[in-house]
């Protein structure tokens, strides 16, 4: 197969919109020189993505973000084109301070010897922006455990033994902590924090 598009063309139109395509010709020896180039971008709208793309053109890998290429690029590349054969992977990093997870697929160019290009098939997970930390105590731990798991504001004050206007206003003192623009907002910055610690505690 000389050419990637040879491969994609078939089935790139009937990627669903949380898939993005693209590929990376490897053919210099340096990793850094390989190429990145984006066919399809995830379909879904994404401020956040949106800040990726921008930072993230299609580029050479020694111009693009370091820790992400070094992490999360070359290590695999690496190994999928010295195997040869397409190679799946749960990935879990970040970019540009933004912690991602996704799927990948990887399909070397198949030929003898070295291959010259791999195409990146990813279907996106989470993508997570750079959460704010902010000091709380006891009880707002408490809230914030309940909320993510779908309590009421009257549930719980029930839990607590707290009146539903306290918890009301802890939990408008948590938005203006957090700077979330709402209740949907402040939770999904909560599930974030949450996250973001446990990836800084894993060994």
């Amino acid at each position: 197969m000389a050419d990637p598009e040879s491969v994609y063309s078939s089935f790139v139109s009937s990627l669903s919109i949380k898939m993005a395509l693209s590929v990376v010709a490897t053919g210099d020896e340096d990793p850094y020189d390989w190429r990145f180039r984006r066919v399809r971008d995830f379909g879904f709208k994404s401020h956040l993505l949106g800040q990726l793309r921008l930072q993230f053109p299609d580029a050479n890998l020694r111009d693009l973000d370091r820790g992400f290429v070094d992490e999360a690029i070359i290590p695999t590349y690496s190994r999928c084109l010295q195997v040869g054969r397409p190679t799946l992977e749960l990935v879990r990093t970040k970019v540009l301070g933004v912690r991602i997870g996704y799927e990948r697929l990887l399909l070397p160019q198949k030929c003898e010897g070295r291959p010259n290009w791999c195409i990146s098939l990813v279907e996106g997970r989470f993508f997570i922006p750079p959460s704010k930390e902010a000091k709380t105590d006891m009880t707002d731990d408490n809230i914030i455990q309940l909320l993510i798991e779908g309590q009421t504001t009257k549930e719980i004050a029930e839990d607590l033994h707290l009146s539903p206007r306290t918890i009301e206003h802890r939990i408008d003192k948590l938005k203006g902590r957090f700077e979330a623009k709402n209740l949907v907002h402040l939770v999904a910055k909560l599930v974030a924090t949450q996250m973001g610690h446990r990836e800084r505690e894993k060994p």
